[in-house]
């Protein structure tokens, strides 16, 4: 059976480590060492390369013309099925085999993925939950500022140029936007994991990442850097030659591989959510 892994104020009984059949190797593994023991699980678990390659060689297929072939709402369909499993349901299966390696209990495919189905509705209403607070609050956090530039007077306006002004707006939102996105960086894993409805879910995360500041800002740096240096190689050319934006064979290889990185991220994820509620 899959485990359940939750905060320790929130476990029935004693929640040591001991109790839990933690070692405290998992608690001492820094950032990189999480990513690196996620690369290892995979391969003891090929089950989540069959699955992410399928959705990898699915998204390839639809950036080709022999899509094309199909009638528009089938693409569609796919389209929307691929996108749920590679965000939803792939990010909860390898969640849930995080979990039974960190507690000695191994996770089949059958009860992977009858835990990945079963939290889907859960999980999706966090990630509407996330996106609808990382873009309304912002929003009005720097509402007033629009409304003030919008109210002064021409000659007010005429003193401050229009990009300085679109600038500082923009910091504005940012700034709660990616602070917001940072609290609520573990919620999904919370919501899988350890099985918390979508909100307690968001306070789960926003407790732990505030008692583990520094090391979540870490894997939102490596994430970024990652991303970039995946996704820049293919504009490049564009760059020197002024002839097209991406090329075919870095951007299919460069899309894939940022994928699959994605995957292994969410096993580094998994294994920090779990360092942050157990001690």
């Amino acid at each position: 059976m899959a485990p359940t892994i939750k905060a320790r104020d929130d476990v029935d009984g004693c929640g040591c480590l001991e109790c839990r059949n933690i070692e405290t190797t998992t608690t001492n593994r820094s950032v990189l060492d999480a990513l690196v023991w996620s690369v290892r699980l995979f391969r003891s678990y090929p089950s989540i390369l069959a699955f992410a390659g399928v959705i990898i060689l699915t998204n390839r297929l639809l950036e080709t013309d022999s899509i094309a072939l199909l009638p528009m709402p089938a693409v569609g369909v796919i389209e929307a099925i691929t996108a749920f499993a590679f965000i939803v349901l792939i990010r909860a299966y390898v969640g849930t085999i995080v979990a039974g390696e960190l507690t000695g209990n191994s996770v089949t495919k059958r009860e992977g993925l009858r835990r990945s189905i079963a939290r889907a509705p859960a999980l999706v209403g966090v990630i509407l939950l996330i996106v609808f607070s990382v873009m309304t609050i912002p929003f009005f956090v720097s509402l007033p500022f629009f409304f003030l530039v919008g109210v002064l007077p021409i000659t007010s306006m005429e003193m401050v140029s229009f990009p300085v002004a679109v600038a500082v707006g923009g910091v504005i939102f940012a700034v709660p936007f990616l602070f917001l996105l940072f609290k609520f960086w573990f919620a999904p894993e919370a919501c899988v994991i350890g099985q918390y409805g979508p909100l307690k879910s968001l306070r789960v995360s926003w407790r732990i990442t505030t008692n583990y500041r520094g090391k979540f800002l870490l894997i939102v740096v490596i994430a970024i850097g990652s991303g970039v240096s995946l996704y820049l190689p293919p504009v490049l050319p564009q760059l020197e030659t002024g002839l097209t934006l991406v090329q075919p064979v870095l951007g299919v290889i460069s899309s894939s591989v940022g994928e699959l990185l994605s995957i292994v991220w969410a096993g580094a994820y998994a294994h920090i959510y779990v360092q942050g509620v157990v001690l």
